[in-house]
């Protein structure tokens, strides 16, 4: 039986994750001496290796809760978990034959410069201003979550840092140290520190998953035969593949349906996303990143399967647990859900915690840092982008030289990063003896929807323009806040699925758009017109369309 510890991380621990820290600041310090401008700053100076941009892409999109997460959904659906992926051959088409081909034919360093040329400056700031609500949230949230989780299994249990109270010195500790040190190689390095830290990182997560299969195995003197054996007996719940209640969350094709439109959306209107293809040369290195993130996401998500088919055979099996995950082995055996799913994502941080060796809990530890940091340092970067490129650079009368635009860039990006700290601080102590971080969780898909219709209706629509684009992309956001809180809104009797909430707010933005056209008669002008699908596509294949311009640039 593998022996339970008292937990926390030891000297040993503590080494593994300075030595990683460490890391990621050599490299941003290294990688800082190649940005000479904002080119290089925001894109990497365009010419980063696909293979790395494809990996980085999951790394920043995947975040700690999430690779926590799911070994517990392992418990609850068994093999049935993966069938969440079945929509993924349909990104694919999406994003390869209709994202990835228009984007880059056009010069792009934020996607939201295309709104302009398409419609107008409202249409791009509205944009603008949604996207940084979105990642603002996202990274609140998930930081916030992530450090709860972090604490709980560092049990670092200081006496004082920024208070006097032991559990919020604690997340005060790791809010700040994941701030602090993701921020510092983000500020110096740009987006090329964010892609190589986070192929680093990626890495790191996959060793943390190996390692804690490996422990089970070791100890137990199983494999993945007996684990699938065992997971095969287990009663886990049953997996429905299609209802038409909407309330009902938990079929495969809600599921489905919405892993697609928050892909889809994501890889077509998301500034993270985008920036990521917008580094790269040209449309076959952005559809081998493409395919490279969806591989190495799929393998992520079959290797977190294998962690929690080995964890439920630790946990539930006999003889292998004593202690505290007693309780947890009987909570997950209770057929009240209520008890059984928290213990159910409870597993992984608790084994994490008082089972793996020292110096394994390191390197586990420092993968769940290197998730959090991603999700940090890709919208620091991001926003920050934004921010220069939407409405300083737009607003300002004179042009700032490269160096001065590089020096302030920097300065953004870093404030962004204090930013975060403190609404993730401030979120902490605002969450207590309330449910404001499920809501907040909550809200902030709310403008995915309405982003990916905006950018679909640009592309295609010729009936599209401000006139009708503005009202509908409000409306899909009312329709988005009144589905993702239709429980606190409207009662249990209509909370709506989670997985809905994206393809309900996208399917309203366009009706409203296309009713209204009918409604005031609009067509795009023989300008707009031209940056359409077929106006942009028609341009030569090895050359970008400047949207600051109509000076074709060389890509």
């Amino acid at each position: 039986m593998l022996a339970e510890s008292s937990g926390g991380l030891t000297t040993i621990d503590f080494a593994v994750v300075s030595v990683y820290l460490a890391i990621m600041l050599a490299m941003g310090f290294r990688i800082a001496r190649r940005n000479a401008s904002t080119e290089d700053f925001f894109l990497g100076g365009r010419d980063l290796p696909s293979w790395a941009v494809g990996i980085s892409l999951i790394a920043s999109l995947l975040s700690t809760i999430t690779y926590l997460g799911m070994p517990g959904e392992m418990f609850r659906t068994g093999i049935g978990f993966l069938t969440r992926q079945v929509g993924l051959p349909l990104v694919l088409l999406v994003v390869w034959f209709v994202w990835i081909p228009f984007f880059m034919r056009l010069n792009l360093t934020s996607a939201y410069e295309y709104l302009e040329r398409r419609f107008d400056y409202a249409t791009r700031v509205i944009a603008a201003i949604f996207c940084m609500c979105l990642l603002l949230g996202w990274i609140a949230v998930v930081v916030l979550t992530a450090s709860g989780a972090m604490v709980e299994i560092a049990n670092l249990q200081l006496g004082w840092f920024f208070s006097s109270n032991q559990a919020d010195a604690d997340m005060h500790a790791v809010i700040l140290g994941i701030g602090i040190f993701s921020i510092l190689y983000t500020t110096l390095g740009g987006l090329r520190a964010v892609v190589w830290t986070d192929v680093v990182q990626f890495f790191v997560l996959l060793g943390g998953a190996f390692f804690t299969m490996g422990a089970v195995a070791w100890q137990t003197g199983t494999g993945l035969g007996d684990w699938m054996e065992f997971s095969s007996q287990y009663k886990h719940e049953e997996v429905e593949w299609f209802s038409l209640d909407v309330t009902n969350r938990s079929t495969v094709f809600s599921i489905a349906i919405g892993m697609f439109f928050w892909h889809s959306c994501t890889h077509g209107a998301n500034q993270v996303a985008l920036q990521r293809y917008f580094a790269l040369k040209d449309t076959w290195a952005a559809r081998k990143s493409f395919l490279i993130n969806a591989l190495c996401s799929t393998l992520l998500g079959v290797l977190l399967a294998g962690v929690g088919m080995s964890l439920m055979y630790f946990v539930l099996s006999e003889g292998h647990v004593s202690g505290d995950m007693l309780q947890t082995q009987q909570d997950l055996m209770s057929d009240d859900p209520e008890i059984r799913t928290p213990a159910q994502d409870k597993v992984f941080p608790q084994f994490i915690r008082l089972y793996l060796p020292s110096g394994v809990r390191g390197l586990v530890i420092a993968a769940l840092f290197a998730a959090a940091m991603s999700t940090i340092d890709s919208g620091a970067n991001s926003i920050s982008t934004i921010v220069t490129v939407d409405f300083v650079r737009r607003l300002r009368s004179k042009a700032l030289t490269p160096a001065h635009e590089l020096k302030m860039a920097r300065v953004l990006t870093a404030s962004m990063g204090v930013i975060v700290v403190v609404t993730t601080i401030s979120l902490y102590h605002l969450s207590k003896g309330t449910n404001i971080i499920d809501l907040c969780q909550k809200g902030f898909n709310c403008f995915l929807g309405p982003l990916g219709a905006l950018f679909l209706l640009a592309i295609f629509s010729r009936s599209a323009t401000p006139r009708t684009v503005i009202p509908a992309v409000l409306v899909g956001e009312v329709v988005g806040i009144c589905t993702s809180y239709s429980r606190e809104l409207f009662g249990d009797d209509y909370a709506f699925s989670t997985h809905l909430v994206v393809p309900a707010a996208w399917l309203s933005t366009l009706i409203v758009s296309h009713v209204l056209s009918l409604l005031l008669q609009t067509r795009a002008s023989e300008e707009q017109s031209r940056w359409m699908w077929r106006g942009v596509l028609a341009s030569p294949e090895d050359r970008r369309i400047d949207c600051g311009g109509s000076r074709p640039s060389n890509g």
